[in-house]
């Protein structure tokens, strides 16, 4: 995860706010793992001119500048003063978008200050349980639950998410961060003559890149599945209410930090599911969605027990599951992930931070 140094730095109050980058989780899985907020906006929002970046070439789904705080307030003063400078005229592949307050006001005003619906229409939320290939772990179950009945006596709206497979999304989108054969990725270790991680030499070995036919055909891929998200989306207007979904609340990851994943004797090699589940991430970067992050709860040994009767999905869900042990998760922090749609960065923020509210009002933060 790219920018873990950045959230634990973050978790211990070093620094009040950093930067990163997103192409697959890099900025909301450390957040999630950490305790602590960040935003993943679409990707031409911010600039990436003279950052550095592997596989710069590769612009069907690139990754995105992004934030992350100690506070949910933060996120929105450093984004609104980015783009109070205009950096699309330094970036010309940033979109001209200054930052909308009245999109945010337009999101606040349909809730109280403590977060509770008012006299205008409610939030209607999504609730994205699984994405029915790797289940998430206790207290990640326990993490979305609190959070979507929070909402609901909140006075919201609270809905299921059965969306198009995210596993195809997470299928085309790797094969782009694959599409260069890693030439990309050992061509910048060469430099110093560093080698890959153990967990990525598998992933990331040198190989022939893929022709020009199967990348357009991935491409078109990509683009269907996205049309069909949105149209699963739009249909949310259908029902009695006639009201749009306004944001979706799913997993960062399908478990929390594993604490021997610091050790130096660590397992995770042994056991790769233990960190090794991105789908819940990367297929919101396939659709270039804007997300926030928040911070729920932490894992609770005494309350987030093994499940025996659970069944997995399939084999990589079995790895997961075994992998959890509710001792080496106790006490690690539990986030969600608040997913709105292409340039709702404000938006996005707004509903995170009421969500915030209700959660404080609630006494759970």
């Amino acid at each position: 995860m790219g920018h873990i140094g950045e959230g634990a730095l973050l978790a211990l109050r070093g620094s009040s706010v950093g930067v990163g980058t997103d192409i697959g989780g890099s900025i909301r899985i450390p957040a999630a793992f950490c305790g602590v907020y960040s935003i993943k906006p679409t990707h031409d929002r911010f600039s990436y001119r003279d950052t550095a970046n592997t596989n710069p070439g590769q612009n069907t789904y690139p990754s995105s500048v992004g934030f992350l705080s100690t506070s949910v307030d933060t996120l929105k003063l450093v984004m609104a003063s980015v783009l109070s400078t205009q950096p699309w005229l330094r970036d010309p592949e940033v979109v001209s978008i200054p930052w909308r307050q009245e999109m945010v006001d337009s999101t606040l005003e349909r809730a109280s200050p403590d977060g509770t619906a008012n006299d205008q229409p409610p939030l209607k939320i999504g609730v994205y349980w699984t994405d029915g290939v790797v289940g998430p772990h206790p207290p990640i179950l326990r993490g979305l639950r609190t959070v979507c009945n929070a909402i609901e006596e909140a006075g919201h709206k609270v809905v299921d998410w059965s969306p198009p497979s995210q596993s195809t999304a997470k299928r085309v989108h790797l094969a782009f961060l694959k599409a260069d054969g890693a030439h990309d990725i050992h061509k910048q270790l060469n430099l110093s003559g560093e080698p890959l991680i153990p967990e990525l030499e598998s992933a990331f070995q040198l190989r022939d890149p893929i022709n020009l036919l199967e990348y357009q055909d991935l491409t078109i891929q990509g683009r269907y599945y996205s049309a069909a998200y949105s149209d699963y989306w739009n249909a949310t207007a259908d029902g009695e209410d006639g009201q749009r979904v306004d944001a979706v609340i799913m997993p960062v990851a399908p478990h929390a930090a594993d604490r021997n994943a610091l050790l130096p004797d660590s397992t995770l090699r042994a056991n790769p599911a233990k960190f090794g589940q991105t789908a819940y991430t990367e297929s919101i970067n396939l659709m270039d969605y804007s997300v926030a992050v928040i911070p729920v709860t932490k894992a609770n040994k005494d309350i987030d027990k093994f499940n025996k009767d659970y069944k997995p999905l399939n084999k990589i869900d079995c790895e997961n599951w075994e992998a959890y042990d509710a001792d080496i998760y106790d006490g690690a922090p539990v986030g969600v992930q608040i997913v709105a749609r292409k340039y709702e960065e404000e938006k996005v923020w707004a509903i995170a931070k009421v969500v915030v509210a209700i959660l404080k009002a609630a006494g759970v933060h």
